[in-house]
């Protein structure tokens, strides 16, 4: 009898906690069922566009619990929560690829009820494409080759620089643009950052850079440290020996004496002009300064005297 009583109670404890784990189920399942929570499915929307909504009809709180937009970087989703009926705001930029964006967000009430939206930007209806997105010279003069596939016009933008050509700036279909650089006369590397624009409104924009190395290093010497002018005044050279570009200065207060040029690339010559100098007691002087190089500067002094009467 014993042994039979113990059975009796442990069935009957067991049936009663498996009716309770069932009435608590059915409570949530009942709340969830209860909730009204219809959100948009499906959103798509043009590669020029930029901000969305999404309605949300509810009566209960939501939840955004979840963004999966790996290859949308920029989407960006507000608010993240609420109660009742609600706007999600969506915003990114404009879609300048040949790539449709997709991403999924996922919403969830308190009571476990879920939906998941899709939203699609589509592609640019301009198809580009370039072999590489840089390009890199040494400090000699060179030529690389950016190729361009495109299905439509296309215009390159921001080669307005002294040191750098293309061989040409716009183009419809495929084309083999020639990149060339000048030699670099200084010591610091350089960069242009290039737009490619294809498409009536530009829809699909692309970037690459240029940069070139500068010299390793920059030599300059002269082959005097003064020059000495009689009271007649005349002229004088300076030769200056450089694998870089110089410039040349005098004080900007100094009337008396005037350099041409001011500035060369390599080996050159300044000449120096004195003005005559009359009804003075005192000799004069002033400097005559060269420099190259703008990461290590280089400098040079020439003192230039003229004696008085």
């Amino acid at each position: 009898m014993n042994k039979l009583y113990q059975f009796k109670i442990w069935t009957l404890a067991a049936l009663v906690f498996s009716l309770s784990a069932c009435s608590s189920d059915e409570d949530a399942s009942s709340k969830a069922a209860n909730e009204l929570f219809n959100v948009e499915r499906a959103v798509a929307f043009g590669p020029t566009e930029t901000s969305w909504e999404v309605k949300i009809v509810a009566d209960c709180e939501w939840e955004v619990t979840a963004v999966d937009n790996s290859n949308w970087p920029d989407l960006s989703v507000s608010p993240r929560s609420g109660e009742g009926n609600g706007v999600l705001v969506l915003t990114t930029e404009e879609n300048h690829s040949s790539q449709d964006r997709t991403a999924v967000l996922t919403l969830s009430t308190k009571n476990g009820l879920k939906q998941n939206v899709t939203i699609q930007q589509t592609r640019s209806g301009a198809d580009l494409r370039i072999n590489q997105d840089s390009f890199e010279f040494s400090d000699v003069a060179g030529t690389q080759t950016l190729t361009v596939n495109c299905n439509t016009d296309w215009e390159i933008l921001g080669a307005d620089t002294n040191w750098l050509k293309l061989g040409q700036l716009s183009g419809n279909g495929n084309a083999e643009v020639p990149i060339t650089v000048n030699e670099s006369f200084d010591d610091a590397d350089r960069y242009a950052l290039l737009l490619i624009s294809a498409g009536n409104l530009g829809d699909n924009i692309l970037s690459f850079t240029v940069k070139q190395k500068g010299k390793q290093l920059i030599t300059l010497s002269l082959d005097a440290v003064e020059q000495n002018f009689t009271a007649a005044g005349g002229k004088k050279t300076v030769k200056v020996s450089s694998n870089g570009a110089w410039s040349a200065a005098i004080p900007t207060d100094i009337s008396w004496i005037s350099i041409t040029p001011t500035s060369g690339i390599g080996n050159g010559e300044i000449t120096i002009t004195c003005d005559p100098y009359t009804g003075a007691t005192l000799e004069r002087l002033t400097t005559l300064t060269v420099s190259a190089g703008s990461k290590n500067p280089q400098r040079k002094d020439v003192i230039i005297t003229q004696t008085a009467n």
